[in-house]
């Protein structure tokens, strides 16, 4: 890519004495996915990055976006689908997937192996490619976590590393190491490889983070939810699942009704926060609509141009548009 800015640029100041120190995330991010969840998320779909928080999607006009890494996965996560993805079929999960690419996950009804390492449909040959070139019917990913590198303290994002781009971002963070650059000091720039004839994505660098960038960074990497969106270790169970203590039987004075005030806090519907992260650009980017009629119309939604379900279908999606390299990262 033309806009990638080089690593030999000179350091600021402010980084060079971070220059050459140790970085957990360095060592995670070349390291060797679960679905269903509902983590913000940033996809490849159609050659386009879509921004997937909840229910609305959104399509960002720009074929690179400047991110910051702030977690990884340190192991290849494996997803293996015994048929052909068929974009008109129900999203289903994979027959098989491992988080850790070790074993398959607790929650695979018919796993293909006790270990992933002699799995017949993880081994090269299991599967064949268009050009009939020897691939794997069970595909590896990597799962990291970014955040917008123009709001680093707004949301974090998981985004998926399809088979065809490992290598891409293992060379990348060779370049970062060789310099003794921490990945999470940097802005990451990620735009689609136009020399590939299906959406396969590139890493390089973007430039350097101010001293308010990186503070904030420091702060999200301590962040727990990372580790449990990248797959790190399982996801926590909430709390709040747990029953409430019923009222004793022996109470017979009802409840006090909640001071006046209290239910005026309550009753007003809070204003609608403005979008961070790469939302915020993306309303800004989104081509204006023709105005409304006068009359008095619905409110509208949200757009949510050419939604893509659920992870699940994301994934199938991407591996199958995505062949994997001819060898591993």
């Amino acid at each position: 890519m033309s806009n990638i800015v080089s690593l030999d640029a000179k350091v600021p100041a402010h980084i060079a004495n971070r220059i050459g120190k140790p970085s957990a995330l360095a060592e995670k991010l070349v390291g060797g996915i679960s679905n269903g969840e509902t983590w913000p998320r940033i996809s490849i779909k159609g050659g386009r990055f879509r921004i997937k928080e909840g229910d609305a999607e959104t399509v960002l006009q720009s074929t690179t976006i400047d991110v910051v890494i702030v977690g990884s996965n340190p192991r290849l996560s494996k997803t293996y689908y015994a048929k052909a993805w068929d974009p008109n079929a129900e999203p289903t999960a994979p027959d098989c997937s491992s988080m850790d690419g070790v074993r398959p996950d607790t929650n695979v009804t018919e796993p293909q192996n006790d270990l992933c390492a002699t799995c017949p449909h993880n081994a090269w040959g299991s599967k064949k490619g268009p050009q009939g070139q020897d691939l794997k019917a069970c595909s590896d990913s990597k799962r990291i976590a970014v955040v917008s590198a123009d709001d680093p303290s707004g949301p974090i994002y998981l985004m998926l590393v399809t088979p065809a781009a490992l290598k891409d971002l293992n060379q990348y963070q060779k370049d970062l190491s060789h310099r003794g650059i921490a990945p999470e000091l940097v802005r990451t720039r990620i735009g689609f490889d136009t020399n590939a004839s299906f959406p396969k994505i590139k890493f390089g660098f973007g430039g350097w983070l101010n001293e308010e960038e990186i503070a904030a960074v420091d702060e999200i990497l301590t962040n727990p939810v990372i580790p449990e969106m990248t797959g790190e270790k399982a996801r926590a169970v909430p709390a709040q699942i747990e029953a409430p203590a019923k009222p004793k039987p022996q109470l017979v004075k009802a409840a006090p009704t909640p001071a006046p005030e209290e239910v005026e806090e309550e009753a007003p519907a809070p204003a609608a926060a403005p979008k961070r992260g790469f939302g915020a650009k993306a309303e800004v980017a989104a081509p204006a609509k023709p105005a409304a009629a006068p009359k008095a119309a619905k409110p509208k939604a949200a757009p949510v141009p050419e939604a893509s379900g659920s992870l699940e279908d994301e994934i199938a999606a991407m591996l199958s548009e995505a062949p994997s390299d001819d060898a591993d990262a």
